[in-house]
């Protein structure tokens, strides 16, 4: 099942003992939603891709269930199923506009909303709707310059002609943002989409509930003038904006030793770090394996001043992560490697068995790391 998360070997050829285990602070994800729904004023579209953005969906779901969800958001029929067995019985959507008959059938079998983005998918929806007599619920998906999915505004089908086998519920489009000029991008994007949807009432189509703003948009724009806003990362407090939100997940692990190091030692693969004084440096069994320091980064930056100030990092061996021990802030020191990873704790008391606490991506956290509902 999609939403179980294994803390001990499955089979025979499974070996993994991780040193760490994923806390999700209940209390921070119930503030999280209720933070947005008080600033974005709109219905909350809680998306849970990605087996719950790495939390497990089971957990997540759980945890915001009681909150007034509007509808829930995946993207595998997977992870649709896994919610309705959870009890789920609120309204889910699909984002990923599927077109296999099977995984429509299954789809509209168990009540879920179709992402309804391209011509095959009607041909198969109708069939489903002779088939069985029950109409597919869907929401128009619309291509406003992410260059993924839905439809383009210039070739929108007649979808007037639909209605007698679909039910269209709403419509919404997915913002792709721009790192330079992130205001400009989205009202960019909100203009194609209102064209769209001028398109679609002129054609005698109701489009329904509408939604553009994902995590980002939702906290720096609110609902953009639609119905409802979708968010997943805002609701684990995992969004680079300076907000209300409060820190939902993050990895636990230990010291598992502290050793004293003179000035001028490398330290870690290829001696990459040098020490600048003697040193006192923790290690702790955890690394990349766990997914620790598996940043996803934009575009790379390969101007003058980017590379020249990159190279002065390195040369000074100038930290680019860091850990809490006993609350208080400490650079890994020299390459995360596969299971373990160097600390500088020389300004910090520190002793064997203290706690580590890490800012991790929850979705980038091996499945075999344990979650903990706290």
């Amino acid at each position: 099942m999609c939403d179980e998360i294994f803390s001990e070997p499955n089979s025979n050829n499974s070996c993994f003992d991780k040193n760490a285990t994923l806390i999700i602070k209940q209390d921070a994800i119930i503030h999280n939603v209720n933070y947005i729904k008080e600033t974005t004023s709109s219905k909350i579209i809680a998306v849970v891709k990605e087996n719950g953005y790495g939390l497990g969906v089971a957990n997540l779901y759980n945890i915001i269930k009681d909150q007034d969800i509007f509808m829930y958001a995946v993207i595998s029929p997977c992870e649709a199923i896994a919610l309705r067995e959870e009890g789920c019985d609120t309204d889910i959507l699909m984002l990923t506009p599927i077109s296999d008959f099977g995984e429509l059938l299954s789809m509209v079998s168990h009540n879920v909303v179709i992402a309804l983005g391209n011509q095959k998918q009607i041909s198969e929806l109708r069939y489903i709707y002779e088939l069985t007599g029950k109409k597919p619920r869907v929401h128009i998906q619309i291509d406003s310059g992410m260059g993924r999915y839905g439809f383009n505004i210039d070739d929108l089908p007649e979808f007037k002609y639909y209605k007698d086998y679909l039910r269209i519920e709403g419509c919404f489009t997915h913002l792709a943002g721009s790192a330079k000029n992130y205001k400009k991008s989205v009202k960019k994007q909100v203009r194609i989409f209102r064209q769209a949807l001028e398109k679609i009432r002129a054609a005698g189509v109701d489009p329904g509930v509408c939604h553009i703003s994902n995590s980002k948009a939702a906290l720096v724009f609110g609902a953009l003038g639609f119905d409802a806003v979708r968010v997943g990362s805002a609701i684990l407090g995992k969004v680079a904006v300076k907000s209300g939100l409060e820190e939902g997940v993050w990895l636990e692990s230990n010291v598992f030793t502290v050793y004293n190091r003179q000035e001028g030692e490398r330290i870690g693969y290829s001696g990459e770090a040098s020490l600048k004084r003697d040193s006192s440096l923790a290690v702790v069994r955890i690394g990349t394996g766990c997914g620790v320091g598996l940043i996803q980064k934009g575009a790379m930056d390969l101007s003058f001043c980017s590379i020249v100030k990159n190279l002065i990092n390195r040369i000074n061996s100038v930290p680019v992560f860091n850990v809490w021990i006993n609350g208080k802030k400490s650079p890994v020191i020299g390459r995360i490697g596969v299971s373990h990873m160097t600390v500088d704790v020389t300004e910090n008391s520190v002793k064997e068995g203290d706690v580590v606490k890490i800012q991790v991506n929850p979705l980038l956290v091996h499945p075999y790391v344990k979650r903990t509902v706290i």
